[in-house]
Formats: structure tokens, sequence, C-alpha cells
């Protein structure tokens, strides 16, 4: 029986790849493991000068996944902010965080500088940070921005 180097090399690259495919093949779904759970979208209640895009408004929602919740947000707003700024807050009746959560969402492309922090603290104020006179953010995208809810 002959083995040259390439014959050897293969098989010990396609043993690891067979065991992670069993291992996959095997492995117990996000459902079996506490589930799934995605709330219904809530329009964030924008300030003044913050605009919602037409279709595409600000929403947020919680989505458990086995046991961990997650904010996910949606949408875009139009505005004209120099400073860091409050934007909003959350909707009504919505799970307040217990501590401060922040994202990073996508901003006009300005001097190199394309995006902004999203800031959500426990009292459910949504600020947005990175603005300034010489770079304004003039839209927001919010469709990135999910992050671990706490």
């Amino acid at each position: 029986m002959s083995h040259n180097r390439r014959s050897v090399l293969g098989a010990a690259l396609a043993l690891p790849a067979a065991l992670t495919v069993g291992s996959l093949a095997a492995a117990t779904p996000a459902a079996a493991a506490g589930g799934v759970d995605a709330g219904a979208w809530a329009p964030l209640v924008l300030e003044a000068g913050i605009t919602p895009s037409p279709g595409a408004a600000a929403e947020v929602r919680l989505v458990t996944i086995a046991g961990t919740t997650f904010l996910q947000a949606r949408g875009l707003v139009t505005c004209n902010l120099a400073a860091d700024t409050r934007i909003g807050r959350l909707p009504d009746g919505f799970t307040l965080p217990t501590a401060y959560v922040r994202a990073v969402a996508p901003r006009n492309n300005s001097q190199g500088v394309n995006a902004c922090r999203v800031e959500i603290n426990p009292s459910g104020s949504v600020s947005v940070y990175g603005g300034n006179a010489g770079n304004p953010i003039t839209w927001i995208q919010f469709d990135s921005v999910q992050t671990v809810w706490h």
C-alpha cells in the first residue's frame, strides 16, 4: 500500500471536517434549548427634528434566543445632529434595560466617519453620539443595531 504526503495530508484534513459535520448534524437546535421568541415591532417615540423615513420607521423589538434576550432595531431617520443628542425614547410599555445598552449604527459618510453610537439608558431614553458642527449626522440607519438586552 503506497502513501504519499498529499494523500496523508488530505486524510488528516478530512477527518476533522467529517467529525465537525457529524457534530453539527447531531446538535440540538436553539428551539430545543429554550426556543426563539420574537416580540412585536414597536415604533420609537422620536424627538422633534428627528424624522422617520417613509416606509422605514424606526422600530425596536426584543428577541429571546435560547434564554438570551437581544434588542433588535430597524428603520431610518433623518436629522441634523451637530452634538451628542437624545433622539427619542422606547415605546410605552417596552421593557427597560437595567443598564446602559450601546450599539453602532451607520450614518451619512462624511469626512470618513460612517458610524455613530446609539445608547439606551435605564430610563428608556435613546441618544446618538458622534455628530459635531463640522460633521453633523444627517441620517441614521438602525437595521444593523442588535445588542444583548439586560
